[in-house]
């Protein structure tokens, strides 16, 4: 079983400390990536006797959300511990199956955790300061960004934490579509890198995710992120995650900039099977 963790699961002391209480293995859980919910947002509308204040939670928020996590994978042992960790018998938090985007900006299914609908309350429930420090300190280690849970604790809505947008065809500098980025971008866009190989699609390239190439762009940092994934999910005809009929789908990607590692949205090829797809070898659509 696929898991993805955001709260206080992100810190491996605090899971091995429950179970030991309880008895419990704790091994069963095993960490194997980085990983982002898109598409959600967190909160901290849940009171939590054992937190002694607000817990995180995960909802559905729309276009340009997204919440930064960890991929495990949980045995049957684990998972039963999860389960009772969370509340799943008094139904504080529910299993709930989601899509989350890997650092090469493939998409897994995985369990998450959240907050049953009779357990939430209408307004926001700070949490204490030791519970925020171990999800802060949780992703702060995996150079994930803190954005997200600082918008969270000071109740700030609605939350845009990834701001970064990396491109790699027409929309980079000279391209045809390199006034839409300039639209909504703030400065210069920056040289980047990201894993994956680009193929030639006619007159325009498409980054196929999880390749073991390098595709060559840059990177933009956006303003206003919701007009901005609004106007370009239009341009690279993604109609949303439950689609089948994209020709792009947006995703989020590691990618390496002169400044070091970071993270962007990104829009990657619905290769269709069987397609035959010309591979350009230097990653670069400007040299093809």
């Amino acid at each position: 079983m696929l898991y993805f963790g955001y709260g206080s699961n992100l810190d491996w002391d605090d899971w091995k400390s429950w179970c030991e209480k309880k008895n419990l293995r704790f091994e069963g859980l095993v960490e194997l990536s980085p990983c982002w919910l898109p598409n959600y947002s967190m909160k901290f509308h849940y009171f939590s006797d054992g937190r002694k204040g607000g817990a995180a939670d995960v909802v559905e928020a729309g276009r340009g959300h997204a919440v930064p996590g960890v991929l495990f994978r949980m045995d049957e042992v684990a998972l039963k511990a999860m389960d009772r960790k969370e509340g799943v018998k008094v139904e504080a938090y529910l299993r709930r199956k989601v899509k989350v985007t890997l650092p090469n900006g493939t998409f897994v299914e995985a369990i998450t955790y959240c907050v049953s609908e009779k357990r939430r309350e209408n307004r926001f429930i700070q949490p204490t300061t030791a519970y925020s420090k171990l999800i802060e300190n949780g992703l702060l280690k995996r150079n994930l960004p803190i954005g997200e849970l600082k918008n969270a604790i000071e109740d700030f809505s609605p939350s845009y934490p990834l701001e970064n947008l990396f491109v790699y065809g027409t929309l980079m500098e000279g391209g045809r579509f390199h006034s839409t980025i300039s639209e909504f971008s703030i400065g210069e866009g920056r040289r980047a890198s990201a894993n994956g190989n680009l193929v030639d699609l006619g007159d325009f390239p498409g980054m196929i995710t999880g390749g073991e190439g390098e595709v060559k762009g840059e990177v933009y940092q956006i303003d206003q992120i919701f007009p901005a994934l609004r106007t370009l999910d239009t341009i690279e005809g993604f109609y949303g995650y439950d689609s089948t009929h994209s020709l792009f789908t947006r995703t989020i990607v590691q990618i390496k900039t002169e400044q070091g590692t970071e993270w962007a949205w990104a829009y990657s090829y619905n290769q269709q099977k069987d397609e035959m797809l010309k591979i350009i070898d230097s990653g670069d659509w400007r040299n093809r």
